[in-house]
């Protein structure tokens, strides 16, 4: 029997949501995507409030009975309890309890089902599930945006460790260049890197104006930019993808919809990983973390595979901050 759930996917700026069927199905039209206002944890909350009652208005409009809402969101988050402990993102509302949040302003019962997700493990889910990593095995997700995620999957499970896995696994969290490596190939990275190659502020342009520079005016300053981060990328997957042994590394986040600005040094860094079948942006960017949401409603969610206590929230904070 066919069953719905509300999705969300929680960016560091907008909201995504969708009505999907544990069939793999966005219903039509209820797809949304919403700028969060991020100026205080009510703005913040109420934002997602919005995002909700509207998905719920649209269920009820077609008479659809939900099964439950699942939520994709960054981390260090704890998904058992739905307790936010990140500060680079969003950080007013850290230490609150999202899902007693939603149950309190929705007046929802208390053991309405709510399940969290890390964000870049969504987006790997769901890629698995339906999108360009279905059939595979051996997976890297790789996502490009506010920040840079990872996830590393292997016979259907997301893991945190073992044989090429960072720490975390987390790729953004690695050493470069003084700093590590979120701080480089993310937005604020690939900004602050043109803005350095222009010879001016280039903060007033988004990622993906910069992107079209480079797609529709061949731009050298944008084409170079992209092309420096594939290398990068390439350079840093290249060890870790010659002992995890992929069969898959897969892109999502907004940035890689310019995929094909830093496909070709991406692949040349990666030529000598024999393993690989594939090395391509998702399937379904803007909506394969919903799908992979949805399968923690559906299915199982992923547990707290990383020990939260005190000590590694703040190193994890340290690192992103």
């Amino acid at each position: 029997m066919n069953k719905y759930c509300l999705a969300l996917d929680i960016g560091g700026t907008n909201v995504k949501s969708a009505i999907i069927s544990s069939e793999g199905l966005s219903v039509k039209n209820s797809f949304r995507n919403t700028p969060i206002n991020t100026q205080s944890a009510e703005g913040i909350i109420g934002t997602f409030i919005g995002e909700i009652k509207s998905g719920m208005e649209i269920s009820r409009g077609l008479n659809l009975e939900l099964a439950g809402m699942g939520i994709s969101i960054a981390g260090p988050f704890d998904n058992e309890k739905g307790i936010s402990l990140m500060k680079h993102k969003l950080g007013a509302i850290y230490g609150l309890n999202l899902k007693n949040e939603f149950i309190k302003y929705l007046e929802l019962p208390k053991d309405y089902l709510i399940r969290f997700e890390v964000d870049s493990w969504a987006f790997l889910k769901g890629e698995k599930w339906l999108g360009s990593a279905k059939g595979l095995e051996r997976i890297i997700g790789v996502t490009i945006g506010t920040g840079l995620g990872s996830g590393f999957m292997a016979d259907g499970q997301i893991i945190v460790e073992g044989s090429g896995v960072p720490q975390y696994g987390w790729l953004g969290g690695l050493p470069y260049n003084g700093g590590i490596l979120d701080n480089r190939i993310s937005k604020r990275g690939i900004i602050s890197r043109y803005s350095e190659l222009a010879g001016r502020d280039a903060r007033i342009l988004d990622v993906k104006e910069i992107a079209n520079l480079g797609a529709e005016q061949n731009d050298e300053i944008s084409l170079q930019v992209f092309k420096e981060a594939g290398t990068i990328l390439g350079k840093i997957l290249n060890p870790i993808a010659l002992n995890f042994k992929p069969d898959c590394i897969i892109f999502g986040g907004q940035i890689s919809k310019a995929f094909s600005l830093f496909e070709k040094p991406l692949r040349n860094e990666l030529s000598h990983v024999s393993t690989l079948e594939k090395v391509t942006a998702g399937y379904s960017i803007d909506q394969s973390a919903l799908y992979g949401a949805a399968q923690a409603v559906f299915g199982l969610p992923s547990p707290n595979l990383v020990n939260l206590d005190e000590t590694t929230v703040r190193e994890m904070n340290a690192l992103w901050g």
